[in-house]
């Protein structure tokens, strides 16, 4: 599967409108994009920390929340074969995820890590299906 993965980077590398579609074609989650523009125009202290697979992706990534989404709070790259809780120490911050693994490594590290799950019908103590309830804190 690696193999996989690795043969799909050098190609997007080689064909890079390809990171163009995939970003492009992305959805907002349960309304993600319009909570984060809101926490940045209540000046919240927030970060976007998001795992890439090529400079190319970086690129697109970061073009397409600024001139697309209008996302403009920090964004932090996290290169491969890097854990996130790595790149920013965790120290009591929250993160919320998709992956159960960068959550628990996350929680492991002195963060309060939380898994994004856009199907639950309620959050959790250790599950959200939404970023709204950064609004309220």
């Amino acid at each position: 599967m690696k193999k996989e993965f690795d043969d799909y980077f050098d190609y997007t590398n080689i064909h890079q409108e390809e990171w163009d579609y995939i970003i492009r074609e992305a959805s907002s989650i349960n309304n993600s994009v319009e909570i984060i523009r809101e926490l940045e125009s209540l000046k919240k202290k927030i970060a976007i920390l998001t795992k890439i697979h090529t400079l190319n992706e970086m690129k697109v990534k970061i073009e397409y929340l600024r001139e697309h989404r209008k996302i403009y709070c920090p964004v932090i790259f996290v290169p491969p074969g890097i854990k996130k809780h790595n790149v920013v120490i965790p120290n009591g911050q929250i993160l919320i995820d998709d992956l159960k693994k960068n959550v628990r490594l996350w929680n492991e590290n002195g963060g309060n890590g939380l898994l994004f799950d856009k199907n639950l019908s309620n959050d959790t103590d250790g599950k959200v299906k939404s970023l709204e309830f950064l609004l309220r804190r």
